[in-house]
């Protein structure tokens, strides 16, 4: 079985569908248009209007010039968004979103290098909120746009602060964020896992989408520390089992990423969003984490390990 955990394994996946099947391997199951569409954040702006769900306004970045056309219409601080997140992630890695511009010379200083770079591009404006108001919503349809399960979980807080990947996240059930999440998959076509991100604007209180990611994401740990084993139901699929049908989960699980909550702790408590105490309040539960297990603990200690060394060479470095 193929499991794609990352976008470029979508992209391999929805392309060679037909090799991989005759080399012998099974591909979870999925609309390789669909994949291919969810991968285009312009594509998927396209559905989405076509659709009539609310999106951040944005302007495609083709040239230069097309700066000018975006500081008119957006308001800074706004942010290059690449169209394709793999594409962008090969230049400026893994843990970097997007390029924030507060000013028309940042922005205009991100252009260029994006453009120079043959990197396809958004400027995107910023959905006013606080960290706390991005909500997922994940789910595996079936073939006639079934359910397998249903989950739904919200940010705490992000790293790096506004744009990225949650280091402190808690299971929910927001009724409104599924009914919007399961009609956006459907209506573009979502067939397998999925999850689709929604953040809340606090200008007029409605979910704006950010992305779909047609796969498994990191949080899977989350949701199977609640009792949704979102990787299993997509390997019976997969493997002709049929799946048992999604039944009620944990919520308020808490998944917690300590070296990141620190560092964004520290950018939220310089900027006055967030004091020392509301910090310690908000971590007063039982956490999990992504790695570690008493259990098991060799991969946290690796992961770890790896860290201590990137830290110790750049504290050399700075000290030279």
């Amino acid at each position: 079985m193929v499991l794609p955990c990352s976008d470029d394994g979508l992209e391999l996946i929805a392309r060679n569908r037909p090799e991989l099947e005759a080399l012998g391997y099974r591909p979870v199951e999925s609309d390789n248009r669909v994949v291919l569409d969810m991968l285009d954040k312009t594509r998927t702006h396209e559905l989405a209007d076509e659709l009539g769900f609310d999106r951040p306004q944005t302007v495609t970045l083709e040239r230069l010039a097309d700066v000018e056309e975006a500081v008119d219409r957006l308001a800074f601080p706004c942010a290059l968004k690449p169209v394709r997140s793999h594409v962008f992630a090969r230049h400026f890695g893994l843990t970097q979103k997007v390029l924030v511009a507060k000013t028309r010379a940042d922005l205009r200083a991100a252009a260029e290098q994006t453009l120079a770079l043959g990197i396809e591009m958004l400027v995107t404006e910023i959905v006013p909120g606080p960290e706390d108001a991005y909500h997922t919503y994940y789910s595996h349809l079936d073939e006639h746009g079934r359910p397998l399960f249903e989950f739904t979980k919200r940010k705490l807080r992000q790293w790096p602060v506004g744009f990225r990947l949650p280091c402190y996240h808690v299971s929910d059930w927001a009724p409104e964020v599924a009914r919007v999440g399961l009609g956006f998959m459907r209506g573009v076509g979502v067939r397998g896992t999925a999850s689709v991100e929604f953040k809340r604007d606090e200008r007029d209180g409605r979910l704006k989408l950010i992305e779909l990611n047609h796969r498994v994401t990191r949080s899977t740990e989350l949701l199977r520390r609640c009792g949704v084993d979102q990787a299993l139901v997509a390997y019976e699929r997969a493997t002709g089992s049929e799946p048992r049908p999604g039944s009620s989960y944990r919520t308020g699980v808490r998944m917690w990423h300590p070296v990141e909550d620190v560092r964004a702790f520290a950018v939220q408590r310089r900027r006055g969003t967030l004091t020392v105490l509301e910090w310690l309040r908000s971590l007063a539960h039982r956490q999990h984490f992504l790695v570690y297990r008493w259990d098991d603990p060799a991969p946290s200690l690796a992961v770890n390990w790896l860290r201590a060394r990137r830290g110790a060479r750049k504290l050399a470095r700075a000290l030279r």
